[in-house]
This record gives structure tokens, C-alpha cells and sequence, in this order.
């Protein structure tokens, strides 16, 4: 897992390193330049002929002047620029700036608009800029001049590497404060930012690149980037003698008259996940049509109102795990039903879909002022993993899908909370959420999985897994799986099929098995 840092985590890193183990701040800023400088040298090679260094009066900034020093050290002479005036440069920062000038480069100050058209000039003829205006310590939205810079050197051709962050990105959210860099590397310091790893930040990154300055970075951060090698740990080969009663049985409670396709992704991705047999349990109508498309899979009716609750807990008997909402319809009746059933089902279940939307504060004709049906998975008669789209969490949350997507981590661990139950928030860079608070981030997947059908396979693949993994590793394993799968099957950013991502499973999972070997 590659740990995640927020803003207050890198701040009492820094604090830790240099407070307790009494390591000076400018040892760490020298490490940090210095690991920047080795990055950009590597990555760079090329664009090495005019260079533009652009530094905030802030410690980003000094980061930036060690770089200028070290680029000078190699023979490159680099044209430096100071946004801001020099009376605010303090610190450690300011012993990097001061040096600078005592080798004989001069640093051009733009403490006004008026600076601009020198900056306009320079960045036009750069062949290479260094962002240095801002670290992780940004909050508030960047306007004035410094908005006039960051604009203009966007507007360049140059090759942009950001230091730690991209100035203008929030370091907790990756939500861009008015305007951002928009960098081709990014070199971030001792751990990765959150905000490097959720869109618009990841955008503006570009390939980021993670130096040490010199200090471990800790360990206990509760926020992580999966990697293929943690699949790898948790998702184990199966003994010769495996069958499929050992394999485990998924009840997929989905499927509706007009929406059986639903209900047959989500079973096709519990069995191409390792479900040794998967049932659907659909409406009578539904039924008779999902006969026709399966062969593997087992159907069963369920009863007519006011039963049809019962009988999904009498189909509950004698299986794994569940899966409860693709396709399941969405009138009134139908949404009290799964109301009924995502609390009631003694089984380890995702709730997806229609299940998620019968949950929501105003669904099945509920005031819109009234307690959320969230809460009452506290005392769910099993665990479960919730599985909501950014417009699903809107609805549970009852605010804008804008607002959702501002804080997915936010979003998530707030989803998960209300619930008590692991929070799957789909997106690009899906965020996984435990209820006692840890967040597992997929960096894997292509665009072309934004279509209809993936993620009712995704809830068949995280059912399967539920047979024989606890909630949240279930959940984060099948998120990377399915992300996996998708870039396998993909031939271009888009045209992909659900049912391919589905086939693509076994395959991502034999890519995770080598690392075993």
C-alpha cells in the first residue's frame, strides 16, 4: 500500500522530524531539493536548455531554490523568478534564497501585475518550469497575482514539474482552489498527498514521482493506494481439492421485468470471481426471462407481494453471501422490499443499485426531512458493502453529486459512519471505506469502464470475494480486480462491454497470483 498523507499528516511530519528528532527543517528542504532535482534531471533530460524556476515566499518556495542551487551545481543555469515580495521570504527558505544570489544568480521578483509580462516572456521561452508557489499548506482559493501566474505559465508549452503538489491543488481533496498547475511530473515529498490521487488534482499531477528527505515517513496513515502486490497477499491460491461447495454460494436478490441484465452481470461476476455456484433471485416475470439468457447460473421465482420478502430469506438459507438491488425496480413496494431486506438478510451482502436508492432519506415516498434508512444497516443481521455511484452517494447524503465529488474521502467515510458498513464510492479512483475509518484508494482502471453494466459486475466480484474475505478487504480486493480486468479487456478508452470486464476477471486474478510464486 502506498500511504496517503493529508495536509495535518505532512505538517507533523515535518513537525516530528524536526521537533523530536531534532533534525534541522533545512536538512529536510536540502533532501527534498536535492530528490527533486535527481527527478527531473532523469525525467527531463531533454528540456534542460532554458529553465524556469518560479518560487512562492513560502517554504515550497525555498524547495524550489534548492533546486535552482543543485541545477547550477550540474551546469545548468536556470532564470529564477520570486512571486511575491521579498520582505515575506523567512525561514529556511530564505537561507536557500540568499545563497542563491551569493553564487551570482540574480532572482527577478513580481510583486505586481506589472511583472507579468516578463514572467509571459520567460515562460514562453522556457523549455522547462519549476513550480515552486505553493505546498501542501494551501486552503483557500488562489486569486490576484499569484492566479495571473499560475495562468500564464499553463498557457507555456514548457514541461511543468510541480514540487510536492501542484500549486493551486488542495492537498486533502485534489479539488483544484480556483486554478491550479497543470504539471507534467510532480515530485511529492516523504509520502503522497490525498489530493494527488482524486480527480481534478490527479489530472493536474501528471506522473508523480515520490522522493525521501532523509526521514521515514510514517507508517500509520489510515489512507492508502492499492497495489497489485496487497491483492496479492490477500487473495491467495486455491487448494487442489477446492469444489464448488467450498467455493462458496452468491444470492443475487436483483433482476426485473425490462432490467434482467442487471441481475445476469452481477452473476457472471460472482462466478468469474470464483463463486463455486451463484442463484438469482428475481420477480416471477423476470424469472422467465433470465431462463433464457443463463446457463450457468441458477433462478429462482420470488413470491408475489406480501411475501416476497420471505421467500428471499427462505432462498437465503444454506448460502454465502448475497447481493441485493441490480435491477430490482423502483417502485414504492419493490423499494420497501429491499428496505426490509438490506437489514434482514443473515448473509454478508452488497447492496448496489435500486438497493442503494430505496435507502436514500426521500425513496419509497419517505419525507424528505426524515431519518435517513442508512442508519438502520447499524443493525443489519450481517455485514455489508455498500456500493454507491457519486449520484447514489448525493441521494443517501442528501446533498449535490458537485458536493460529493468536492470530498470523496470525505463522502465515503461519512457513508460509511451513517452505516456502520464498508462504503465502496465508484468513480475514477474509487475510494474504499471501513466503518472504523481506514481508506483504500484503486488507482488501476481505464475510462472505458464508465459504462452501463460494470458496476453490477463489480457487486457480483465483490460478492464472490465476501465468501471468503471480511467486508472491506472483500471490497477493496474486488474493486482492484475489476479495475484490473477493465484495462485488460479495454482496446481503447471506450466501446468496452460489461460482460468483458466480467471475463477479464480470471485473468487479472492470475496476475496477482504470479507475485505468490
Amino acid at each position: 500500500m502506498i500511504p496517503l498523507a493529508t495536509r495535518e499528516e505532512a505538517r507533523a511530519f515535518d513537525a516530528e522530524a524536526i521537533g523530536t528528532l531534532g533534525i534541522p527543517g533545512i536538512v529536510l528542504m536540502e533532501n527534498a531539493g536535492m530528490g527533486a532535482t535527481r527527478v527531473l534531471l532523469e525525467r527531463a533530460r531533454g528540456s534542460l536548455a532554458r529553465v524556469l524556476i518560479i518560487g512562492g515566499t513560502g517554504q515550497n518556495g525555498g524547495d524550489a531554490w534548492v533546486v535552482a542551487r543543485k541545477l547550477l551545481a550540474a551546469g545548468i543555469v536556470p532564470r529564477c523568478m520570486l512571486v511575491g515580495s521579498r520582505a515575506r521570504v523567512h525561514g529556511d527558505a530564505l537561507i536557500n534564497f540568499e545563497a542563491l544570489l551569493k553564487l551570482g544568480l540574480s532572482i527577478e521578483s513580481i510583486d505586481a501585475a506589472s511583472g507579468l509580462f516578463a514572467l509571459q516572456t520567460a515562460a514562453s521561452e522556457a523549455s522547462l518550469i519549476v513550480d515552486g508557489l505553493f505546498g501542501t499548506g494551501l486552503d483557500r482559493e488562489v486569486s490576484g497575482l499569484y492566479a495571473q501566474v499560475i495562468t500564464v505559465l499553463n498557457a507555456s508549452r514548457a514541461q511543468r514539474f510541480a514540487l510536492d503538489l501542484p500549486s493551486g491543488v488542495d492537498a486533502n481533496t485534489g479539488q483544484v482552489l480556483g486554478v491550479a498547475i497543470r504539471a507534467t511530473h510532480t515530485v511529492t515529498f516523504a509520502a503522497h498527498k490525498r489530493g494527488l490521487h482524486q480527480y481534478p488534482g490527479t489530472e493536474c499531477a501528471g506522473e508523480v514521482h515520490c522522493v525521501d528527505i532523509g526521514v521515514p515517513a510514517a507508517e500509520s496513515a489510515r489512507c492508502g493506494v492499492i497495489e497489485i502486490a496487497d491483492v496479492a497477499r490477500v487473495l491467495v491460491p486455491r487448494a487442489a481439492d477446492a469444489h464448488k461447495g467450498s467455493n462458496g454460494h452468491v444470492l443475487a436478490i436483483a433482476g426485473s421485468p425490462g432490467k434482467t441484465g442487471a441481475a445476469f452481470l452481477a452473476s457472471l461476476g460472482a462466478l468469474r470471481a470464483g463463486a463455486g455456484l451463484v442463484t438469482i433471485a428475481t420477480h416471477g416475470k423476470a424469472q422467465q426471462a433470465l431462463e433464457q439468457k443463463v446457463v450457468e447460473v441458477m433462478t429462482v421465482a420470488l413470491a408475489d407481494a406480501p411475501d416476497t420478502a420471505t421467500s428471499a430469506l427462505r432462498f437465503a438459507e444454506g448460502k454465502t453471501a448475497a447481493v441485493l438491488g441490480p435491477g430490482f425496480g423502483l417502485d414504492a413496494a419493490t423499494s420497501a422490499i429491499a428496505r426490509e431486506l438490506a437489514c434482514a438478510l443473515p448473509l454478508p451482502c452488497v447492496l448496489d443499485a435500486d438497493a442503494l436508492t430505496a435507502l436514500a432519506p426521500a425513496s419509497g415516498g419517505a419525507r424528505a426531512n426524515s431519518p435517513s434508512p442508512l442508519s438502520s444497516l447499524r443493525a443489519a443481521c450481517g455485514p455489508r458493502v455498500l456500493t454507491p455511484h457519486p449520484g447514489e452517494a448525493s441521494r443517501l447524503l442528501g446533498r449535490s453529486t458537485p458536493a460529493v465529488q468536492a470530498d470523496r474521502y470525505a463522502a465515503a467515510l461519512e457513508l460509511a459512519h451513517a452505516s456502520a458498513q464498508t462504503v465502496v464510492l465508484k468513480g475514477a479512483r474509487t475510494v474504499i471505506a471501513s466503518p472504523e475509518g481506514a481508506l483504500r484508494i484503486c488507482s488501476a482502471g481505464t475510462p472505458a469502464l464508465g459504462v452501463a453494466g460494470t458496476g453490477d459486475v463489480l457487486s457480483g466480484v465483490i460478492a464472490a470475494l465476501l465468501c471468503q474475505l471480511p467486508p472491506f478487504e472483500a471490497a477493496w480486493v474486488g474493486v482492484f480486480l475489476h479495475a484490473l480486468a477493465g484495462e485488460h479487456a479495454a482496446q481503447a478508452d471506450r466501446g468496452l462491454f460489461a460482460s468483458e470486464v466480467a471475463a477479464a476477471i480470471p485473468m487479472a486474478m492470475q496476475g496477482c497470483f504470479r507475485l505468490t510464486r
